[in-house]
């Protein structure tokens, strides 16, 4: 199902392009929140909910929009996000739908890449240690994680836009001997400015 919805929307990106404008291109930029919430659960019963991680520090990349009509574009970006010792790789394809002619929505898929989860990694060997797991805290986690990210934003002037997102775990990231009774997903709040040459 993840492979067909990016094919889709690639797809969409190609077939909506060539009858459009050229795609603008352009930087991305601004604050971030990074949040890893744990879930230990047993027999179908949810014994805890951790909040692991809860981390503010930024993100940078590069973003491409594409007119599919004038109200709907595509918006795939590139990017990289830092807060504290986390650190993501971030490859969103937003679909934005404006409302007028400057406020819009925003909705789709984002591959997330960790480059470093060791506040993560902390937070499970403490768990580990309570409910008797053992194994190298470095093999089971996941680098690669789906998110299904929603946000909105404004169009300030024709270059130069400001937009909040939100992107929640579709996937768990644990992959260890406690694998039924514990996962690992984390949220990530962005807001930030865009600007196309």
């Amino acid at each position: 199902m993840k492979n067909g919805i990016l094919y889709l929307l690639f797809g969409l990106c190609v077939s909506t392009a060539m009858g459009q404008s050229l795609p603008k291109f352009g930087l991305s930029g601004g604050l971030l929140n990074t949040n890893a919430d744990i879930n230990v659960s047993a027999l179908g019963f949810n014994l805890a909910n951790i909040d692991a991680v809860n981390k503010t520090g930024f993100y940078v990349g590069v973003a491409a929009d594409i007119a599919a009509t004038d109200a709907l574009h595509i918006q795939p970006e590139l990017l990289y996000g830092s807060a504290g010792d986390l650190g993501f790789v971030y490859l969103p394809v937003m679909l934005k739908y404006f409302l007028g002619d400057n406020f819009f929505l925003q909705a789709g898929p984002q591959l997330n890449f960790s480059t470093n989860l060791n506040d993560i990694k902390r937070a499970i060997r403490d768990i580990q240690g309570v409910v008797g797991g053992n194994g190298d805290v470095d093999d089971v986690l996941r680098s690669t994680a789906v998110d299904l990210a929603v946000g909105l934003g404004y169009k300030v002037t024709s270059n130069i836009s400001l937009q909040g997102r939100y992107a929640f775990a579709l996937s768990d990231r644990y992959n260890g001997p406690l694998g039924g009774s514990l996962n690992v997903r984390n949220a990530t709040l962005q807001l930030g400015v865009l600007y196309f040459f």
